[in-house]
């Protein structure tokens, strides 16, 4: 699927010469930048850049598709001008990337807790961004207006990103063990425990994985997802053990479908901070009004 930024990751490129510098002006990592001109080169169906020379320059097509580069981006330029300058100003919409957990299950409870505060606004939540270079991406596009995620290293913005953002630390969310009763009681012991475990390439993996192998209980991991929900329903359903956000199984534990796992050692809850992150150029009052409440729910 053909995606409008990576046509502006090309002319980034042609202007400052090295995958380096351009994918720090475009405020994602060498590696993701790398893959989008791939995933371009892939779609127009030729090299576009010639990367054997220093500074890399364009190969004879690439030289033929800056027109059309440039053309198209001066229409996505002009056509977004025109529908959304004027309306922004007055529109009620706060437009919310966050993680897909976020979207189900915590956004929905804090909003809840505003009552009427909020009603006048339209609240437009978007879990299908994926990566978090996207999701800052999103701000700095003004295609979203708040990012919420946690506070943790590969899910922070670069340094070069930081002076554009404005940080807020909401609340600390607890990523707790959970387990059906029956599988707790039936349990042998001097057995490892069976482990749901978070995809590798999720955020949430890496400080589960941290946690599990720093403990002396063994695991033996039997089924892996990115999805809480997913970890979730499998815990349910006795195939084994999770560590998952407290927010995401409340209605579980109320009902007892879920307990929480290894009572006796506090300190293999996890907790790390839920923060939101909105452009410092993005002043419009629905946006403004937003993090106000959000601020005196805080306090």
């Amino acid at each position: 699927m053909f995606e409008f930024k990576w046509l502006e990751d090309f002319m980034s490129l042609i202007e400052l010469g090295n995958f380096s510098a351009a994918a720090k002006s475009r405020y994602v990592t060498q590696s993701a930048f790398s893959r989008r001109i791939q995933a371009l080169e892939l779609w127009v169906g030729v090299p576009l850049f010639d990367r054997s020379s220093y500074p890399i320059g364009l190969t004879e097509h690439g030289n033929k598709f800056v027109p059309y580069a440039e053309n198209l981006l001066n229409q996505i330029k002009v056509t977004k001008e025109d529908f959304s300058l004027a309306s922004l100003k007055t529109d009620n919409t706060v437009r919310i990337v966050c993680l897909h957990s976020f979207a189900i299950n915590l956004l929905p409870n804090l909003l809840a807790q505003f009552n009427n505060q909020l009603s006048h606004l339209n609240i437009s939540i978007n879990p299908s961004v994926q990566g978090i270079d996207n999701h800052f991406q999103t701000l700095l596009d003004d295609s979203s207006d708040l990012l919420f995620t946690y506070n943790m290293i590969g899910m922070r913005p670069s340094i070069s990103l930081e002076n554009k953002l404005e940080k807020h630390i909401l609340f600390k969310e607890k990523i707790i063990p959970v387990i059906s009763p029956d599988l707790l009681k039936n349990h042998e012991d001097n057995t490892p425990w069976p482990l749901l475990s978070y995809s590798e390439h999720t955020f949430l993996y890496k400080v589960v994985n941290q946690l599990t192998k720093s403990i002396s209980v063994p695991f033996s991991q039997v089924f892996e997802t990115t999805l809480s929900e997913s970890l979730i329903e499998m815990a349910i359903n006795g195939i084994g053990v999770a560590w998952v956000p407290m927010h995401a199984v409340e209605k579980e534990l109320i009902k007892g479908t879920l307990v929480t796992a290894f009572t006796e050692y506090s300190d293999w809850t996890i907790q790390l901070d839920v923060v939101c992150y909105h452009s410092k150029a993005n002043s419009r009052p629905a946006v403004l009004q937003f993090l106000e409440e959000i601020h005196s729910l805080k306090n």
